[in-house]
């Protein structure tokens, strides 16, 4: 019981971030409700005993990337809102239009069959608990998915460099 009781108390700290990322005018304040998105996960990652990925959700997540996040709103200067009319009146249709399209590909994912039979996957419970979650994470990191994960990290630093020229045109 006091499990279930975890679990639905960092699932609602977690949907209440999320919801204040997208619906909060201040970035300040998406970039903290963010932050509370992310400790809401890594409690959901404790609670499925995956206690080493709690702990990088925590660290490089709600730590480092989020003071990254901090710094270029605060060097952006987002203070003034600038709105901007749509230029094309189809596009809030078209965006509406993919919304529901990812959301019929969601749907379709959560009902194709191995989701909701729970269909056993190549590391079941029972052999990540003998081979440990952090021997898993990086045998799947390193050997299945390098090329998206070496991708993601080329990403990121090309993104932390144009956050740097960005803030270095609005000084100059």
């Amino acid at each position: 019981m006091p499990g279930l009781f975890l679990f639905y108390l960092t699932a609602a700290v977690t949907i209440a971030g999320a919801l204040g990322v997208v619906s909060l005018p201040n970035p300040l304040y998406c970039v903290l409700s963010l932050i509370a998105a992310f400790l809401g996960l890594a409690g959901l990652y404790l609670s499925l005993s995956a206690e080493f990925v709690a702990i990088v959700q925590v660290v490089i997540y709600a730590g480092a990337i989020m003071v990254l996040f901090l710094f270029v709103v605060m060097l952006l200067d987002l203070r003034r809102e600038e709105w901007i009319p749509l230029r094309l009146p189809v596009q809030k249709f078209t965006g509406a239009l993919i919304g529901v399209g990812l959301f019929a590909v969601i749907l379709k994912v959560i009902f194709s069959g191995s989701v909701l039979t729970g269909a056993k996957g190549k590391f079941p419970a029972e052999r990540v608990s003998e081979i440990g979650n952090t021997q898993v994470l990086g045998k799947i990191l390193l050997t299945d998915y390098l090329l998206p994960f070496q991708a993601m990290g080329v990403l990121l630093f090309v993104g932390i460099i144009g956050a740097v020229v960005l803030a270095r045109r609005r000084a100059d």
